[in-house]
């Protein structure tokens, strides 16, 4: 704890990811500390709205932060338009023990607020679940647009892929990210490594997801999904029995949920039929707002 000027808390909002007990006795003991601190309830909602908190943050001395994953929380305040120095120090709430991280809090003997008035207002309505790019990995390689289903990527004025859109992601659908042939993409709030933001074994030599993926789907992921809709027959017991084992398959492969695929609207379906174009031209083109 020495040199500690602030002790930044994230109560991963929404998601059952950390027991209650466990946030409940940080909560506790922050509320002790000598040191000042912030408690906000979830960082990638905050991050989605680019909260200007994020930027006053990455400027104090002697930050610690107590959330998730270290390499997601600092691309999840890239995401913000923030950058966080390599002195922060990183508590991880869902690796590391809770005793750890209770004794690394200097407490007074008398709270000096209770635990209900130490967050920084209330979840909103909408589930922020969303992708953030680990540009430390990223090739830019554009699978991720050219794959997604619902037009979250887009290309940025530099030329670099980017989250554009993250409202249209679909709720725990993590498809992009196995797709990913670097394992750039992370989603804070999924329970696997490393798409969770933990640590990256590097691939083998040679292999990448995106092989992987264009075997499962006979070298056209995008036209069986597309097939598939298109018959609105997901699942069903007259579907074509090979379109079917194929789209289970594919739903394994790529842990997407069900409802997701069978949600599939028409303008999903447009959005589908555009990213595939710039693979067959040779270019990116837009997305359709």
């Amino acid at each position: 704890m020495s040199g500690c000027a602030l002790i930044l808390y994230c109560n991963c909002g929404h998601y059952d990811l950390v027991a209650g007990e466990v946030k409940a006795r940080i909560l506790s003991g922050l509320a002790q500390t000598d040191v000042q601190f912030e408690a906000v309830q979830d960082l990638c909602e905050l991050a989605v709205r680019k909260d200007p908190r994020f930027k006053r943050w990455t400027e104090t001395d002697g930050l610690k932060i107590i959330a998730c994953f270290p390499r997601a929380v600092k691309w999840l305040f890239h995401a913000a338009g923030a950058t966080l120095g390599e002195d922060v120090e990183f508590l991880n709430l869902r690796s590391e023990d809770v005793e750890k991280i209770i004794a690394s809090l200097d407490g007074n003997e008398q709270p000096s607020e209770s635990r209900e008035e130490v967050l920084s207002g209330e979840k909103g309505d909408w589930t922020p679940w969303f992708p953030v790019i680990d540009y430390d990995r990223c090739k830019n390689c554009m699978q991720c647009l050219n794959f997604c289903l619902f037009g979250v990527y887009e290309v940025s004025e530099d030329g670099r892929v980017s989250v554009a859109k993250p409202a249209n992601c679909k709720t725990n659908c993590p498809a992009c990210a196995r797709a990913c042939p670097q394992r750039a993409i992370i989603f804070p709030k999924y329970t696997q490594s490393p798409i969770n933001g933990d640590q990256v074994e590097e691939l083998e030599s040679g292999s990448t997801a995106k092989a992987g993926l264009s075997e499962l789907a006979n070298g056209d992921i995008l036209e069986n999904i597309r097939r598939h809709g298109k018959a609105r027959k997901r699942f069903a017991r007259d579907a074509d029995r090979q379109g079917a084992t194929t789209m289970q398959e594919l739903c394994n492969k790529l842990d997407i949920p069900k409802e997701v695929l069978a949600a599939l609207s028409p303008a999903d379906m447009a959005r589908l039929k555009q990213s595939s174009a710039p693979e067959s031209s040779g270019g990116v083109e837009e997305q359709d707002p």
